[in-house]
């Protein structure tokens, strides 16, 4: 590619225009390595999406109407769980940690003392902490879903 460049004389006297050659070689070869690197980026960027909404195997549809309770199981940093039941019944309990752990026993089982005192109890809320692991928030929803069929997760 070339252009004219005017010397700023107007055309009148010596050196009229100069031409020129712009290289765009090295343009294109740059934007060809840039496109290839963003490909083959992409094919290494997987996004996981957790679909916590999915009730469980074999479980009957529930009605419409509203459940009499809501149960909110808040995962803190300093492993301890709070349980917050909400509606008809208003209770607020916590789980102290356990040889540095969460409390997953008694959780199932005070969770399914809730289910057996409310049967249409169908789901629980699951908010956890910034700082919470991820791992440490599935084994808490496995444990949930051994009583409750669907668990969602909020507060994001």
């Amino acid at each position: 590619m070339s252009g004219a460049v005017d010397s700023g004389q107007g055309g009148k006297g010596k050196g009229g225009s100069q031409d020129f050659d712009l290289n765009l070689a090295p343009i294109i070869d740059s934007f060809t390595v840039l496109i290839a690197f963003m490909l083959v980026s992409a094919s290494f960027l997987s996004i996981g999406i957790l679909d916590a909404g999915i009730s469980a195997a074999g479980v009957a549809p529930t009605s419409d109407a509203p459940p009499s309770v809501n149960l909110t199981v808040e995962v803190a940093a300093d492993q301890q769980l709070i349980l917050k039941l909400a509606g008809k019944s208003d209770a607020k309990v916590s789980l102290a940690a356990k040889d540095g752990k969460y409390d997953l026993p008694a959780l199932t089982e005070k969770v399914g003392g809730y289910r057996k005192q409310w049967t249409d109890l169908n789901a629980v809320t699951l908010v956890s902490a910034d700082t919470v692991q991820y791992k440490d928030v599935v084994q808490i929803m496995e444990a949930l879903r051994k009583n409750v069929p669907v668990v969602l997760l909020g507060g994001f």
